[in-house]
This record gives C-alpha cells, sequence and structure tokens, in this order.
C-alpha cells in the first residue's frame, strides 16, 4: 500500500523512536512511505531540516500563548504539504501522529475522502493544561475533541487514554487501543551484558538499573533513597542509570552528599544502539513512575530482554504487567512499598528469573512488536474498504 506519514513533533527522544520504528515496520512489510513533517528521515536516522531547526529556535523563545498560535499557524503549511504530497503519491491512507492543535490532516482527509489514522500518545490538552502551559484552553479542548472524532480511526496506546478520549466525547467506535511495541532484532534476552559490567565494574554484582531521560515526574530520586537505605543490607547492589536530563544534577548531587556514588552509576547519555546491552547489564530493571495514561516504552523494552521488572501497580500498566506473575508491583509513589518490594526481589533470585521469562513470553503471545502494529493498521485500512464497497 501507498502510506502518507505525516507528523509535527521535532522527532526527539521516545517519540522519534516510535515514528521512525512504525515507519520502519510499514516499509519493512513492503509497504511505500511519504514522509510529511519538520523532520526527515534519512537513512533509518532522523535529520534536522532547516524548518524544523527554525521552528525549534522559535518555540525555545516563544511566550505559551504565541506558541499555540505558532501551532494553529502550522496547518498552513501542513495542509499544502499534505495535499502536494497526495497529488504526487496517490496514498491508500494517512498515518499521523496527533499534535495540539494539528488539524490539517483531518481537513485533507475529510476533503479527499482518504482514510486517516490517528495515532494518540498522550491526551495533549489536559497534560499541558496540568503543565500549566496552556493559555487557549478551550480552543485546545474543542479542537483535540475534534481532531479525534473526524479521523476514520483514532489509535489510543492505553485502554486508559481511551477512556480519556471517551470523557472527551470521543465517539468510542472511533477509538482502538494498540500498545507500543519493540523490534526483537534489537531488543532480545540473547544480548551480552559483559562489556557493560566490565565496563562498571559490576561482576559479581546484583545491578538495579533505569533507562530514560530524567525527569522529576520520573521519581529517580525516591529510588536513590531507597538505595541509601537499604545500601547497608545489601552492600553487593549497584544502580546503573542510563540516560539524561533536567534532572540529572539533582541525582548526581543527592547521591554525592549520601555517599552512594560507589553504588550508583551515572552513565551519561548513551548512543541508542547502546542501550540493549545497558539493559542487559540489569538484574532489574525499575520504572519508579508513570504518567496515569502513557504506554511506557522502556517497560516493554524490559520485557523484551526477559528483565526482572519492578513498576507502579496502576491501571495502565497493568495493561502490561501482573504482579506476581510477570514483574513486582508497588503501590504508586509509595517509598516504604518500594523499599519493600525491591528488597523481596534482590532477595529472590530465582522469581526474578521467572518473572523475567514470563515478561518475555508475553511480549511473543500478545505480539508486542513494531512489525505487528504496522500489520494491525493496514488491515484495519483494508476492512474498511472491503466494508465500505460492501455497503456502496
Amino acid at each position: 500500500m501507498r502510506i502518507l506519514y505525516h507528523h509535527r513533533t521535532q522527532a526527539e527522544d521516545a517519540q522519534g523512536i516510535h515514528i521512525q520504528e512504525m515507519l520502519s515496520a510499514f516499509r519493512h512489510a513492503g509497504h511505500e512511505v511519504e514522509l510529511v513533517a519538520l523532520s526527515q528521515s534519512n537513512n533509518g536516522k532522523t535529520t534536522t531540516s532547516s524548518r524544523q531547526k527554525l521552528w525549534k529556535r522559535l518555540t525555545d523563545i516563544t511566550p505559551n500563548w504565541l506558541y499555540e498560535i505558532m501551532s494553529l499557524g502550522y496547518n498552513i503549511y501542513g495542509y499544502k504539504a499534505l495535499m502536494q504530497a497526495i497529488r504526487k503519491k496517490r496514498p491508500d491512507f494517512i498515518y499521523e501522529r496527533y499534535s495540539l492543535n494539528t488539524f490539517c490532516g483531518s481537513l485533507v482527509s475529510k476533503r479527499l475522502r482518504i482514510p486517516l489514522i490517528l495515532e494518540v500518545n498522550a491526551p495533549l490538552c489536559f497534560e499541558q493544561d496540568m503543565l500549566g502551559k496552556l493559555v487557549f484552553k478551550r480552543l485546545a479542548k474543542l479542537t483535540e475533541r475534534w481532531i479525534c472524532s473526524n479521523s476514520t480511526w483514532t489509535v489510543a496506546v492505553t485502554n486508559v487514554l481511551k477512556q480519556f478520549l471517551i470523557n472527551n466525547n470521543v465517539p468510542v467506535n472511533k477509538i482502538i487501543t494498540m500498545h507500543n511495541g519493540i523490534n526483537p532484532q534489537i531488543f532480545n534476552p540473547t544480548i551480552s551484558s559483559d562489556s557493560i559490567r566490565k565496563k562498571y565494574k559490576l561482576e559479581k554484582k546484583i545491578v538495579i538499573g533505569f533507562v530514560g531521560w530524567f525527569r522529576k515526574w520520573h521519581g529517580l530520586e525516591m529510588l536513590l533513597e531507597v538505595l541509601y537505605e537499604i545500601k547497608s543490607i545489601h552492600q553487593d547492589c549497584r544502580l546503573l542509570l542510563v540516560g539524561d536530563g533536567p534532572a540529572y544534577a539533582e541525582l548526581y548531587s543527592y547521591a554525592e552528599q549520601n555517599g552512594l556514588l560507589s553504588t550508583v552509576h551515572f552513565t551519561g547519555p548513551v548512543n541508542r544502539d547502546e542501550i540493549p546491552r545497558h539493559i542487559a547489564a540489569m538484574d532489574m530493571a525499575v520504572q519508579p513512575s508513570a504518567t496515569e495514561y502513557a504506554c511506557p516504552m522502556k517497560i516493554i523494552e524490559y520485557m523484551a530482554m526477559a528483565k526482572c521488572i519492578i513498576a507502579p501497580d496502576q491501571p495502565n500498566i497493568n495493561e502490561l504487567l501482573k504482579n506476581n506473575r510477570n514483574a513486582f508491583l508497588f503501590r504508586k509513589h509509595d517509598k516504604t512499598d518500594l523499599r519493600n518490594v525491591l528488597l523481596n526481589a534482590i532477595e529472590n533470585r530465582k522469581l526474578r528469573k521467572v518473572y523475567g521469562k514470563s515478561a518475555y513470553e508475553t511480549i511473543v503471545k500478545e505480539r508486542m512488536f513494531w512489525s505487528a502494529n504496522a500489520d494491525k493498521i493496514v488491515n484495519r485500512v483494508c476492512d474498511g474498504v472491503k466494508h465500505k464497497t460492501i455497503t456502496d
């Protein structure tokens, strides 16, 4: 099939990985994909265009109210770019990653009667409002509802997010749930941990790990506090923190002030292709906190590598993990419970192996692969076309 992939993001961090993996999955399945975006793909990697550089400079210096006006203004460019690409490529459908106030894809879809699959990773109106960044709240809420309601199908990455959309009066028959996935060629249990364990002197140590962008709400400060409390009990434990972010300096300072630098290893920024080997070095992978509607990509990567996972017990995480079956879950934001669960995991090597194996089996059974997600989208479009032909 011919697919037009549209997004307005800067394609960085997890969102860039998601975009690139879906592009690759569509193409690997033999489909022709044209990209309409501020950032372009080049030989499997996302490159920054002059338009994206300009957009980023502008957004960095503009107040919130002006940024929202700029996001609305993007629709002029997006509409023209989509129309031009459609005239040139004649796509069978548009696949779009949802961005706040970006309705040009829906307009083009309705005008030309081309199916639009809208991928929603977060209720951005709610999210931006909670962060205090939203100025034109009523407009954003109405726009989000209209965009999600006027797609052919809206893909939510969790059932919790699906309910968010339903609560915003998006028709339930428009919404399908599809969790994030992994590429099993990149993340799998056979990857060796030897080089990473040797690099950080982790041989014969029990390694607790985290991979991601260090932000306040990721709960890493709570994990460090727990480690400080238990380090005298389990002196052979080490914490491997893989990544960087706004909270890095504060976390490093806490570790330094509390004598944890010999116990905690801060890797700093790590290339994407090095992440699997770092996960392989972990005996336990911890997600200290998680946004209530998200489908954390790192948890799925941990599962694909058969890691023992420790995560908060909340509805969206329960869609992936079951307590005492394929993970150790703790009461969210409860440091005492995290401490108790972590101690239980440290002291039960056999259970760690059992839960890790079960997590991997969940990935395989549920086919949580990017390739499977791409197939589901294409099949959904094909079924819709057949149904329309029959009813017509």
